[in-house]
C-alpha cells in the first residue's frame, strides 16, 4: 500500500543474505504488518543474484492449489497446453534456471502449496523460493522470517498500571524511529502543511504506539489527518480500541490491533462511502470508469461513485497504480479487502454487485471486440491488451459467478467477445473449462451459444489434440446452422480445417479452410479470415505448393496491416518467412522472420518466440552459416524448456537434429531425433521428422548403428538430453556446399597466400568487403584462422 518504502533497510539485508544461502524462505506475520513490500524489496535486491531473475505470483485470488499452479505458470509466461500439467510444465520452465519466485499471500494454500514447493524445489536445484503468508509454507529446510513491525521509541515503564505518559523527545529524536517516520510522510501527504512540532510529537509517538508499528495501520491514521489533529486521530483510536476490547474479539494482539484500525477508518467514512467500500471488494483490480456502473445503485447515485471514490484514495482504502503506457488502476490490499467484502456479506449485497459487473462487462467487451476488428493503432491495441491482462483475475471471477447467478448467456458472451484475448495471452485452458461449465447448462441454441461453442473448439486445438477439437468443432457446425450463424460456422470450419490437417487428411483441411475464408469475408469477421487464410497456408505448404502458401499469407498481412493489428501481422510474417526459406530467397526470409521476432519479443510471447527463432536457425542452416544455426537452435531449446512444453521441445530437438544431419554427425542427428520422437509419443503423437532423420542415419550408418543411436538418449532425463544437445562436438568436417561461389572463390586466393588487399585488387572488389567475405567464411566453417581454411581447401581438392 505504501508509496515508497521506509525503513527496513537492515531486514532487507539480513533477508536477502538468507535468500542467497536458503532455498525456502517464509516471511511471515500478521496481515497489514508489511510482508509483501519487504517481500519485493528483498527480491529486487536479489536480482543480481539470479541469472534469470525473480517472479512475483500474486496467490491471493487462489482457492486450489490447481490455480495456484496456474498462477505460478502465467508468472512464467507459459502457455496452457495439453503437453503436460501445469505442476509438470513450471517444472520443465524451472529445471535449468537461477530464478528466484516470489509467492505471495499463502497462508490460505497450505499445506498443498507447501507439497508443490517441495516437488518444484527438488526437481529445480537453482530455485529459490521467497513466500509470503500468516504462517509458515511448512516445507523441508524452510527458514522462517517473522516479520516484525515498524521499529518504536522504548516506552516509558508504568509501575502504577495506569496510561503511561511518553518521556518528552524531541521530534527530531522521534523521527529516528521508523513508525513514526512512515506516519509523518504519510500524514504530509495527506496534508501537505503537516509538520512533527514540539506541541504533536507526545501524540503521534501515542499513535505509532497504539498501533504497534503496524504499516497499514499507520498509514490508515495517517491519512486522517487530511481532516483531523494528530490529538483527535488519537482520540478516536482510544475509544475504538475500549471498544474492540470489551468486544472480547479474540482475535492475537497484532491482528486485533489491524481490525480495530480498519473498523475506525470505516467508521469514520460518509455514508456514501461505505457503500462504495464495500462494493468495491468484488474487483482484483479496476479502473475508475468500471466504478459508477458496477457500484452506483441504491444507496450510492452514480453521480457520487466518483466523489466517494477520490474520498477512499485520500483515506488510504484504495491505491492507484500508475503504469508504464501511464494507465492507472486501483487496489485494496488483501487485508482492507477482505475485511470490505465482509461488510458487503454483511450488506447482503454481494450477489447483486456480481450481477452488474457481469451485465456491464458483457457490452463493454463486445465492444472493445468490435472496436480492435477495425482500424486501430498499434499503441492503443497494446494499452488494451494489457488492461484485459491486469483484468484477467476480475474476468476469471465473473466467468465462474456466471451459472451461479443464472447469467449464463453474459457469460458466454465475455467468452466469445475475449476470444482475441485468450490466443494472443495462451490463455486457452483456463477459457475452456469456464467454456465448459457454461454450455453445460441446458438452453436453447442461440447464435452466442453457437460462436461460443465454436470458440470452444478452436481452444481445443492444443489442449485435446485434432480428434478432440474436431468433435466439438462439427457440434459447433450444426449448432450454428440451426441457428443460421455464419461467424459461428467460419470459426467451427476453420477450427476443422486444422484438425483435419493434423489428422493428414489433406482433402477435407482444404474443403473446411476454403468454406470458413468464405464465410469470414461474408460475414465481416477479420480475425476468422486472418486464421482461414492462415490454415490454407499450411495446407498449400504441406503440399509442397509454396506459391499458393504465400499468397494466403500475404492477404493475411494485408488484413493484419489495415487493422493496424501487428500480431497478427508477425503470425503471418513468421510463417512467410519459413516459406521464403524452403523457396530460396534467403533475404526475404531474413527480413520477414526478424520483423515477427521484434513483435514476440515487445509482446512477450514465448512461445512465438521459440518458434520464430527456430525459423531463424533453420535460415541461418540454409545459408551455410552453421555457427549461426547452432546459436538460434540452441537458443530456441533453451526458450522451448522455459515455455514448459514438451511439444516445443520435440520440435526443437529435432531442429538440432537437422543440424546434426547437415554437419554429417548421423549418430547425433538420430539420437537428438529418438530423443524428441520419445517426447512426441508421451504426447500420443507421431514424429515423422524424426522418422526421417533416422531413416537418413541408417543410410549413412547401419541400421543397427543408427537403431543405438535412436535408443540412446530416450530414456535419459530431460535434463541431461537438454545438456547433450546444447554441447557441440567439432564438425567432423566441414563442407564445401555450405560456402558460396564467391566464398570458395576466395578461400582459395587465401590457401595461396594472398593478403586481403591483393584478393581484392584480384576480384576488382573493395578491401572491406574481402575482409568480410573472410569473416563470414570463418563463422560457415567454424575456422579461427587462414592457416586452417588453407588446409582444409587442400583436403577438399578446391584449389586448382
Amino acid at each position: 500500500m505504501s508509496a515508497a518504502p521506509i525503513g527496513r533497510e537492515r531486514d532487507t539485508a539480513d533477508i536477502l543474505r538468507i535468500v542467497r544461502n536458503s532455498r525456502s524462505v517464509s516471511l511471515v506475520g500478521a496481515g497489514g504488518i508489511g510482508k509483501t513490500l519487504l517481500a519485493v524489496r528483498v527480491a529486487e535486491a536479489a536480482l543480481p543474484h539470479f541469472e534469470h531473475g525473480a517472479r512475483f505470483v500474486d496467490l491471493s485470488r487462489a482457492s486450489t492449489p490447481e490455480q495456484a499452479t496456474a498462477a505460478i505458470g502465467h508468472a512464467l509466461g507459459i502457455p496452457e497446453s495439453s503437453d503436460a500439467s501445469a505442476a509438470e510444465a513450471v517444472a520443465m520452465a524451472l529445471r535449468s534456471r537461477s530464478v528466484l519466485l516470489l509467492l505471495d499471500t499463502c497462508e490460505h494454500l497450505t499445506p498443498a502449496l507447501g507439497g508443490l514447493c517441495e516437488e518444484l524445489l527438488a526437481a529445480c536445484p537453482r530455485l529459490h523460493i521467497l513466500a509470503t503468508g500468516r504462517e509458515p509454507l511448512r516445507v523441508g529446510r524452510e527458514v522462517v522470517w517473522r516479520v516484525p513491525p515498524l521499529a518504536l521509541p522504548p516506552a516509558a515503564p508504568s509501575p502504577s498500571g495506569g496510561p503511561r505518559p511518553e518521556p518528552a523527545r524531541s521530534p527530531g529524536e522521534a523521527l529516528r524511529h521508523e513508525a513514526v517516520r512512515l506516519f509523518v510522510e504519510r500524514a504530509t501527504a495527506a496534508r501537505p502543511g503537516f509538520r512533527l512540532t514540539p506541541g504533536n510529537t507526545e501524540a503521534v509517538l501515542r499513535i505509532c504506539r497504539m498501533l504497534e508499528g503496524v504499516p497499514l495501520a499507520l498509514e490508515l491514521a495517517a491519512a486522517r489527518i487530511r481532516v483531523l489533529s494528530a490529538e483527535q486521530v488519537l482520540e478516536r483510536l482510544d475509544d475504538r480500541f475500549r471498544l474492540l476490547a470489551a468486544g472480547a474479539d479474540g482475535l492475537p494482539p497484532r491482528q486485533r490491533t489491524m481490525r480495530a484500525a480498519l473498523e475506525w477508518s470505516h467508521d469514520l467514512l460518509a455514508p456514501e462511502e461505505r457503500v462504495l467500500f464495500r462494493r468495491l471488494a468484488v474487483f482484483c483490480v479496476w479502473t475508475a470508469d468500471k466504478v459508477a456502473p458496477v457500484c452506483g445503485f441504491r444507496g450510492l447515485a452514480a453521480g457520487s461513485a466518483e466523489r466517494a471514490h477520490a474520498a477512499l484514495v485520500d483515506k488510504s482504502l484504495i491505491t492507484a497504480d500508475t503504469h508504464e503506457d501511464g494507465a492507472v488502476t486501483y487496489r485494496m490490499t488483501e487485508t482492507v479487502r477482505a475485511f470490505a467484502a465482509e461488510r458487503l456479506a454483511e450488506a447482503g449485497e454481494e450477489d447483486e454487485v456480481w450481477r452488474r459487473m457481469l451485465t456491464t462487462a458483457a457490452p463493454y467487451l463486445e465492444g472493445l471486440a468490435s472496436r480492435l476488428t477495425g482500424r486501430v493503432d498499434w499503441e492503443e491495441r497494446m494499452f488494451s491488451i494489457r488492461m484485459l491482462d491486469r483484468c484477467l483475475e476480475n474476468t476469471l471471477q465473473m466467468l465462474d459467478r456466471a451459472v451461479p447467478l443464472g447469467l449464463v448467456q453474459e457469460g458466454l458472451r465475455i467468452c466469445v467477445a475475449l476470444r482475441f484475448h485468450w490466443f494472443v495471452r495462451g490463455l486457452q485452458a483456463q477459457a475452456r473449462s469456464r467454456l465448459d461449465r457454461l454450455l453445460a447448462v441446458p438452453a436453447a441454441r442461440t447464435p452466442v451459444r453457437a460462436r461460443a461453442a465454436a470458440v470452444r473448439s478452436e481452444l481445443l486445438l492444443p489442449l485435446a489434440g485434432p480428434r478432440g477439437a474436431a468433435c466439438a468443432a462439427e457440434d459447433a457446425v450444426q449448432t450454428a446452422v440451426a441457428c443460421d450463424d455464419d461467424p459461428a460456422q467460419g470459426i467451427a470450419h476453420t477450427a476443422l480445417a486444422m484438425a483435419s490437417l493434423r489428422l493428414g487428411d489433406g482433402a477435407a483441411a482444404l474443403r473446411h479452410g476454403r468454406r470458413a475464408l468464405r464465410l469470414a469475408i461474408a460475414s465481416g469477421e477479420r480475425l476468422t479470415e486472418i486464421c482461414s487464410l492462415g490454415a490454407l497456408s499450411q495446407i498449400a505448404r504441406s503440399r509442397g505448393d509454396f506459391d499458393s502458401s504465400e499468397v494466403f499469407l500475404t492477404r493475411g498481412i494485408a488484413i493484419g496491416q489495415e487493422m493496424g493489428d501487428r500480431w497478427c501481422v508477425a503470425r503471418c510474417l513468421n510463417a512467410l518467412g519459413v516459406v521464403s526459406t524452403r523457396r530460396g530467397d534467403m533475404e526475404a526470409a531474413a527480413r520477414q522472420l526478424g520483423e515477427a521476432l521484434n513483435v514476440f519479443v515487445e509482446m512477450e510471447l514465448l512461445p512465438d518466440i521459440a518458434r520464430c527463432t527456430a525459423g531463424l536457425g533453420y535460415l541461418d542452416l540454409a545459408r551455410g552459416d552453421v555457427s549461426g544455426a547452432r546459436r538460434r537452435l540452441s537458443s530456441c531449446l533453451r526458450l522451448s524448456i522455459a515455455s514448459g512444453r514438451r511439444l516445443a521441445v520435440a520440435r526443437a530437438l529435432e531442429a538440432l537434429g537437422g543440424l546434426a544431419a547437415a554437419e554429417e554427425q548421423p549418430e547425433r542427428a538420430a539420437s537428438l531425433a529418438g530423443a524428441g520422437a520419445a517426447l512426441r509419443a508421451s504426447l500420443g503423437l507421431a514424429a515423422p521428422h524424426a522418422e526421417a532423420l533416422r531413416a537418413e542415419a541408417a543410410a549413412v550408418l547401419s541400421e543397427e548403428a543408427a537403431e543405438e543411436a535412436w535408443n540412446a538418449w530416450r530414456a535419459l532425463p530431460l535434463e541431461q538430453v537438454v545438456e547433450r544437445a546444447l554441447f557441440f562436438p567439432a564438425p567432423r568436417r566441414a563442407l564445401p556446399s555450405l560456402l558460396t561461389r564467391r566464398e570458395r572463390e576466395i578461400s582459395v586466393l587465401v590457401s595461396k597466400g594472398l593478403s586481403n588487399r591483393e584478393i581484392a585488387e584480384r576480384l576488382t572488389i573493395s578491401q572491406a568487403t574481402a575482409a568480410r567475405h573472410i569473416a563470414n567464411i570463418f563463422r560457415k566453417l567454424l575456422f579461427t584462422s587462414r592457416t586452417q581454411l588453407a588446409e582444409w581447401v587442400q583436403r577438399n581438392g578446391l584449389a586448382p
